[in-house]
């Protein structure tokens, strides 16, 4: 692992500023708070870049940190990070109450909703834990159900086990793999994760008759995404269904057709724009080829899902594409 930034026990209140300004750039603008007769030994360490930010936090003080709705206004990021908690405690304070994260125990925090957050240590005054930065897309498409969820989670069963096996790996050899392996564990990772708190989607699904209708709606628009006039009546006559009963099974599942389109074509030009495949393809392109019949289209639903337009999403991740935008596009992607 990269270590990040680092301070002993001895150095200065302003020495520790460092540590605390670099974990707040990978983590969500907010304070850090603590004893400044007490100032903490630490060290933050990054073990992955991409598809997640893995780091790795260690300290011997408690602190405290927040994020406020003026942070939120001032840098709307929309991750979600997951804290493993490996020694000490975590205590979130949400607005609708408080939620405390043991060791070997696992907790979720919006970066879009207030919260406070107190980091504990154990008997030894010794808090270890990691945190994995989630994009949107990712959080959508593998922990979608978890949206809401403000519980601890237990990693003792045999998908936490296998969740707590891969981050092992990932921290291990992060630096050493390829992007698409790494994309590849970090989507296992994930998937492990939402099946040990019983969400994985496709196993949650009772399979009623209107489940298994869903299941194959979806499965056709993820066939079908690149056709810019996949209509909701397209989709029930292909599907052999009428659109009045397409309702039913949408309304049944708590969805909406809408929901079901850019849940699909959103992660597929996230990916496009960060593939090496397609990394110096233009952004009209990447839209066309996600089923969007615009650039300018696809530039405002990318923005509102993911917090920031396709050409700045792209340049984040260290692309930065060598096509140039029209000028209409570029208005709409700015």
């Amino acid at each position: 692992m990269e270590i990040l930034a680092s301070c002993l026990r001895s150095a200065s209140a302003e020495a520790w500023k460092s540590v605390g300004a670099t974990i707040l750039r990978e983590l969500s603008s907010g304070r850090l708070e603590f004893d400044s007769n007490h100032v903490p030994a630490s060290t933050f360490s990054k073990a992955l870049g991409f598809p997640i930010s893995l780091t790795h936090f260690n300290v011997d003080a408690p602190l405290t940190y927040r994020r406020t709705w003026q942070d939120i206004r001032s840098n709307k990021v929309g991750v979600k990070v997951i804290w493993f908690i490996r020694r000490g405690s975590l205590e979130i304070l949400r607005s609708n109450g408080t939620c405390v994260v043991e060791a070997g125990h696992a907790g979720i925090l919006d970066s879009n909703a207030p919260f406070r957050v107190k980091i504990l240590g154990d008997k030894c005054r010794v808090h270890e834990s990691f945190q994995i930065i989630v994009p949107p897309d990712l959080f959508l498409t593998h922990l979608c159900e978890a949206e809401n969820c403000d519980e601890a989670l237990t990693l003792d069963t045999p998908a936490g086990h296998l969740a707590q096996s891969l981050l092992a790996l990932l921290v291990e050899k992060g630096e050493q793999l390829s992007r698409k392996t790494a994309k590849t564990l970090t989507e296992g990772l994930l998937e492990a994760i939402g099946e040990s708190i019983g969400v994985r989607q496709n196993g949650a699904r009772r399979q009623r008759l209107v489940d298994r209708r869903l299941v194959d709606i979806e499965e056709f628009i993820e066939m079908n995404l690149t056709d810019p006039n996949l209509s909701y009546a397209k989709v029930a006559e292909c599907c052999g269904i009428s659109p009045r009963y397409l309702c039913h099974i949408l309304k049944e599942n708590g969805k909406s057709y809408s929901e079901l389109l850019w849940r699909s074509r959103l992660p597929k030009a996230r990916d496009l724009l960060v593939s090496t495949a397609t990394r110096n393809y233009s952004i009209r392109e990447v839209a066309y080829m996600s089923g969007f019949k615009s650039a300018a289209h696809f530039s405002r639903r990318f923005k509102a899902t993911y917090g920031r337009p396709p050409r700045n999403y792209r340049n984040a991740h260290g692309i930065a594409g060598t096509c140039q935008l029209l000028p209409e596009i570029a208005a709409a992607d700015a």
